[in-house]
């Protein structure tokens, strides 16, 4: 493989491993051994990156198709008969809709990767594959599966500095540590249809990733420029391009403090066919007001879409309804609460 830019080094700090296994795969390809790539990730996370500098690392020529929505077109599978030896396809969670029906094109393109002679990359939301594996078996199409893992503080830390010069930006210590609640309350509604009344129950969340932060350091000897991102890592549990926006937004270029970092909290009250339409957003990452519809049959769509961007949870972009990415831990952690994502 080519030397990437520096830059896209900078971008991979924390897939050094997965990077070697994709090697590894392109390497045996190359010694006649096929065995399909599915790089899966949360939202956000970085796949997307990760298979840009793939391309640009590769010393194989490399078709690429890149899907935006859901695909409702056979056309957009088509590859070019004279294809290159790799065949890069990002987002294809795009490719079904959960409908009746909704499998014909998702089906057409895994019998094209395992007829094909060429080597496909493919990039998957989390939460949509492992739907798909519970259904249809995805996973027996690509043999080298590749979830993105979660990044530490450092790791955060050091990827995100490397788009600045050196002491380009001031981390003020402002003596201002962490105020908050090692222990809170949320309530869920929950629909007793035989009754038709809807009860709220309360859930108590305690913080036990706050409770270690506590008990292992002494805040005045910690430095701010730690602390800083300490704070974006739990924030963003881990994910890239969440902690990425938590870090712009808490920038006032060049300084920084950690009373700028500020955690978002939503108050997600939803019930069961919110949740599921929230869901949804969740695992196809941008849909329509006609695909939620399609896939969701609640003809009350309007209102529950309407309800979901009240509380933060999603924003629309171009007529396309998308999570915010500041709000995807409150959002999995609630989901995972009420049973639609395990």
């Amino acid at each position: 493989m080519n030397n990437a830019t520096e830059n896209g080094f900078n971008e991979l700090i924390g897939f050094k491993a997965e990077i070697k296994r994709i090697q590894k795969a392109i390497t045996d390809f190359e010694s006649g051994q096929k065995a399909d790539i599915a790089l899966i990730s949360e939202p956000f996370a970085g796949r997307t990156t990760l298979v840009n500098m793939i391309e640009e690392m590769t010393a194989h020529e490399v078709t690429k198709r890149s899907l935006s929505s859901l695909v409702k077109n056979v056309d957009t599978l088509q590859i070019p008969k004279r294809s290159k030896n790799i065949v890069i396809v990002d987002n294809c969670h795009f490719l079904y809709q959960r409908t009746i029906g909704g499998f014909t094109l998702l089906e057409q393109f895994l019998n094209l990767v395992v007829s094909s002679t060429n080597l496909f990359v493919t990039t998957w939301n989390l939460y949509s594959w492992n739907y798909l594996n519970e259904v249809i078996d995805i996973g027996k199409v690509f043999p080298v599966q590749i979830t993105l893992p979660k990044l530490g503080a450092s790791e955060l830390k050091e990827l995100i500095l490397s788009r600045y010069k050196e002491n380009e930006i001031e981390f003020a210590d402002d003596g201002k540590t962490e105020e908050r609640k090692i222990i809170h309350s949320v309530r869920y509604p929950v629909t007793i249809k035989r009754l038709e009344k809807t009860i709220t129950i309360p859930f108590f969340h305690i913080h036990f990733d706050r409770i270690k932060f506590h008990l292992s350091r002494k805040e005045e000897t910690k430095k701010a420029v730690d602390i800083i991102f300490e704070m974006i890592y739990r924030i963003a549990n881990g994910n890239l391009g969440v902690a990425k926006v938590v870090w712009e937004k808490s920038l006032q270029y060049p300084t920084i403090k950690p009373s700028y970092v500020r955690e978002c909290s939503f108050k997600i009250e939803l019930d069961y066919t919110e949740s599921f339409i929230l869901y949804l957003i969740l695992s196809m990452e941008a849909l329509t007001r006609d695909d939620v519809l399609a896939m969701s049959g609640d003809s009350n769509v309007d209102e529950i879409l309407f309800r979901l961007a009240q509380q933060g949870l999603i924003t629309v972009d171009k007529g396309y309804y998308k999570l915010n990415p500041e709000a995807l831990n409150c959002i999995v952690g609630h989901l995972k609460r009420t049973g639609v994502i395990w």
